[in-house]
């Protein structure tokens, strides 16, 4: 069976690029081995981010961040929900850093407002009384199964093939391309052959196992995070800690619950990926700091993704690595017709998939433009099902 492109993953960036190609005119095949956002597009927080977060670490994903979060509120406002978001910092947090905050802000790009602590307090309650500095910038949530799913929806109304429960098991590469990829229904065990133009890994933690199917070494770093879901929604705005990034800093508002997180454990696999009780109790001590209803609330679910970061394996700390993303051409490891997407963020996943939509493109000898930066994401029933307390029959 031949097809023009075989992307591997579906993820966020994997749908994206389905319906950026798609809107081109490309038709592809979008393949996942479980079920759509089974890796970490399905396992993070949920925050747009304003790119307030980075302006300190990483200033290139900040700025893409505002851009990114800025189009997506424009063209996706039915993914989204403006709640605003605020930098908070308590008695005892860096000072330096604290003043320093809205400058490199500005140096970004990023909008930032002082406000009172009075005010603040006004605005969101829980915050602690030994608050000392806020800041109020433009992030917002958004849905990530829904903002899948609608990347789905649009990519399989214009052509796109979607396989769930599909994994790459074995390419055949010949004369520098790869001439077949086999595929295994992980469901039934049959495996069936497919001959792609063109191979991009969209695959997230898993885009160096699909690399080696090729042959080619692919250097990543596993950072899994975990996650904490309150059984109700603590604030209106996502709070941050006002301090460079770390442990169970960061407050995310979702439909009726809140989220908090995260953690950063460097993995040597991807076998066992869940919270552990020491990262549980790290997160709440450190979030009751800013918020100290955190240390008595009951909370109903913990999950953990992986981040599949691109750095050297000898950073000390996870959280210092960029959050930038790479297309990596395998041009250059001998492979004329494959590409791996991997870092990044949510928020910057049309980014991401634009990007490599380009060069997938430039491959095939198209011309035809990127349309997602300027065509809203259509709204349908597919992603109904994710908002809270409607179900798939509604």
């Amino acid at each position: 069976m031949e097809m023009p492109v075989l992307i591997i993953g579906c993820g966020a960036t994997g749908a994206g690029l389905a319906r950026d190609l798609a809107l081109r005119g490309v038709q592809c095949t979008l393949i996942e081995q479980a079920d759509v956002n089974s890796g970490a597009s399905g396992a993070n927080h949920g925050l747009l981010h304003s790119g307030a977060r980075y302006v300190y670490t990483d200033p290139t994903t900040a700025k893409e961040c505002r851009a990114e979060a800025q189009l997506l509120k424009r063209l996706a406002p039915h993914c989204v929900e403006e709640t605003g978001g605020l930098f908070v910092a308590v008695a005892g947090d860096d000072e330096d850093y604290i003043s320093e905050f809205p400058f490199l802000c500005t140096e970004s790009g990023i909008s930032c407002e002082s406000i009172a602590v009075k005010e603040a307090l006004q605005l969101e309650p829980a915050l602690s009384d030994k608050t000392i500095a806020v800041y109020k910038v433009e992030d917002a949530t958004v849905d990530p199964f829904k903002l899948t799913l609608e990347n789905i929806a649009q990519a399989e109304k214009l052509g796109c093939t979607l396989l769930r429960y599909t994994k790459v098991v074995g390419f055949e590469i010949r004369d520098r391309r790869i001439r077949s990829a086999r595929l295994l229904d992980t469901r039934t065990g049959e495996e069936r052959e497919v001959e792609p133009g063109i191979v991009v890994s969209t695959a997230g933690a898993w885009a160096k196992e699909v690399a080696a199917l090729a042959g080619i070494l692919l250097c990543m770093l596993y950072c899994k995070g975990s996650m904490l879901v309150t059984n109700q929604r603590m604030t209106r705005h996502v709070i941050n800690r006002l301090r460079p990034p770390s442990d169970g800093d960061i407050l995310v508002p979702g439909g009726t619950v809140s989220i908090l997180g995260t953690t950063s454990v460097r993995m040597s696999s991807l076998d066992r990926i869940y919270p552990t009780v020491e990262e549980v109790d790290l997160m709440i001590d450190e979030g009751e700091s800013m918020l100290p209803a955190l240390a008595t609330m009951r909370y109903i679910r913990a999950y953990a993704g992986v981040r599949p970061l691109l750095g050297s394996p000898g950073k000390t700390r996870d959280q210092d690595v960029s959050r930038g993303f790479a297309i990596v051409d395998h041009q250059l490891d001998g492979v004329d017709n494959f590409l791996s997407v991997t870092g990044g963020k949510l928020t910057t996943y049309r980014l991401m998939a634009g990007k490599a939509a380009d060069l997938v493109c430039d491959r095939l000898g198209i011309s035809a433009p990127c349309l997602t930066r300027t065509e809203a994401l259509p709204a349908t029933v597919t992603g109904r099902w994710t908002e809270p307390g409607r179900t798939a029959k509604d």
